[in-house]
């Protein structure tokens, strides 16, 4: 059987496969940016010293590092059987999805943030109480956006495995990449053709959300930071130039010493 070059070059002029592209885009970041946030959460309530926030953060990441997407997606999407109500969501086969993917993303990534937050000082936080700040504002001002600097390259890496992970949500009937092409190469058996045009869709997607991310990590990397311009020769001839101080003797008030100066 030969491989058929021309139809695979003709699946990128399907629609079908670029709006399924935008079904993952979106999915992928909708899932990243909530378990960003919810992981963060996660992550605090992990560190706490207390038991009411420490031991539920715990039992969480435990939990649902423990399972399998495929099996949270087929359990959130069947969920309406046993809670009617939440049918008007869960319906959705993306809402479905997200939420799976949230609650499994979301325990990995507070591990990569609690990463983040013991690699910087406690002197940081003592700081920024001695200055007054309090806990919310020392988070948001101080912590929060170191952390945020030393997790992201994991974050960069759990994105390119959060934009893969969305090929399981086609078993819940999401028309994305993958499910588009099995349902081309079920009517003409082209197999290998369909599931090349596949993974270049999936390669694509991870290379822009790659490039982008990158540029922001150098963008927040300090170390790149361009130096501070010296002072011209014009400033530093003036400041030679300027007077200078020259001490007198020194007299003696009340038993205490005092040097005079006079500018020359």
């Amino acid at each position: 059987m030969v491989f058929d070059w021309g139809y695979l070059f003709s699946l990128f002029s399907l629609p079908d496969f670029w709006s399924a592209s935008l079904t993952v885009v979106q999915l992928s970041i909708a899932s990243w940016l909530i378990s960003i946030v919810f992981g963060f959460v996660l992550a605090l309530g992990r560190q706490s010293k207390y038991g009411v926030l420490n031991i539920p953060a715990k039992l969480y990441i435990w939990l649902f590092r423990s399972l399998p997407l495929l099996v949270l997606l087929m359990f959130v999407y069947n969920m309406p059987l046993v809670f009617p109500a939440s049918g008007e969501f869960l319906s959705n086969p993306f809402f479905a999805g997200l939420l799976a993917m949230v609650l499994c993303e979301s325990a990995y990534i507070a591990e990569i943030h609690r990463g983040g937050l013991l690699s910087i000082a406690k002197g940081q936080g003592e700081a920024a109480k001695a200055l007054g700040i309090r806990f919310v504002g020392a988070q948001y001002l101080v912590i929060i956006p170191q952390a945020f600097r030393v997790a992201l390259p994991a974050l960069t890496n759990e994105l390119v495995s959060i934009v893969k992970l969305t090929s399981l949500v086609s078993v819940v009937s999401l028309t994305e990449i993958l499910l588009v092409g099995q349902r081309l190469y079920t009517q003409n058996f082209l197999v290998l053709e369909t599931m090349a045009a596949v993974a270049i869709f999936y390669v694509m997607i991870v290379t822009v959300f790659d490039f982008l991310l990158r540029f922001l990590e150098n963008a927040l990397d300090v170390t790149k930071a361009k130096p501070k311009q010296q002072l011209s020769e014009e400033l530093m001839e003036q400041i030679s130039n300027a007077p200078q101080l020259k001490a007198e003797k020194a007299a003696e008030i009340d038993g205490a010493c005092f040097r005079s100066f006079q500018v020359t």
